[in-house]
């Protein structure tokens, strides 16, 4: 008896291999690019609160003096990690694959002491730090200051920012063709200073660095597998049992 059951016992402990060396593949292994996307918002005045849409941006703008600055939607893949947002500037409207624009007229209007708080909402990866929220905010206050030649300079803070995440959505995104992985990982945000001459439209930039995420299997794929691996090893065991029975 238990030489008739020894291919059955070996085929299911394949079978429980597979699904383990599958598992550990693809948690410890395999480390994905991530998918961002997002929108951005702004203000200028102490303590104030940019506007919020609540989902991707519409177009909204903020004004100081002869400084009008047009938010932006961004989204893309990370390359090695990297993800730059550098996109032409819009004077008038929605800004695309930057952190917004701003525009400066002709003007001799005096910006020291004022300042500009920038609102980067990150539609996905969701479940950043841990969260269970889609949406994540993060908020950065630059300092404005005139130049000699009657321009702007906005001074943030360029520290780059660590966000981690665990994001279970695995669905399409609003991006045709683009689709999100369900895993665990983590990237930095940095924002760059900006310079404007008067009669000047300039793109807010920055980037993401160092992104990475370790993919999580779905259960239903892994219920399959081990469902599938299993209905093959009984339907092996019923076949060698007629076969016996045949002969006897």
């Amino acid at each position: 008896m238990k030489v008739r059951l020894l291919p059955t016992v070996k085929l299911l402990a394949l079978s429980i291999f597979a699904v383990a060396v599958l598992t550990l593949g693809q948690t410890t292994v395999r480390a994905d690019e991530v998918f961002i996307q997002g929108y951005t918002n702004g203000c200028f005045g102490a303590g104030c609160i940019p506007p919020d849409s609540g989902a991707l941006a519409v177009y909204q703008n903020t004004t100081l003096f002869a400084l009008q600055y047009n938010n932006s939607n961004f989204d893309g893949t990370t390359a090695d990690g990297f993800l730059g947002f550098g996109g032409n500037p819009v004077p008038g409207g929605l800004n695309d694959d930057n952190l917004g624009s701003f525009s400066l007229a002709g003007s001799l209007a005096n910006y020291n002491g004022q300042s500009f708080t920038l609102r980067v909402t990150f539609v996905d990866p969701q479940g950043i730090n841990g969260g269970g929220s889609q949406l994540f905010t993060a908020t950065l206050v630059g300092t404005v200051t005139s130049t000699a030649n009657g321009g702007v300079f906005i001074d943030f803070n360029n520290t780059p920012m660590l966000f981690t995440f665990t994001d279970a959505n695995c669905g399409p995104t609003t991006i045709p063709g683009e689709q999100t992985t369900c895993g665990t990982g983590s990237f930095f945000l940095t924002v760059n200073d900006l310079s404007i001459n008067p009669g000047q439209t300039a793109s807010l930039t920055g980037h993401i660095t160092e992104a990475s995420q370790t993919a999580v299997p779905e259960p239903a794929t892994l219920f399959l597998l081990g469902t599938g691996l299993s209905s093959a090893a009984a339907i092996a065991r019923k076949k060698r049992l007629r076969q016996q029975q045949h002969k006897s």
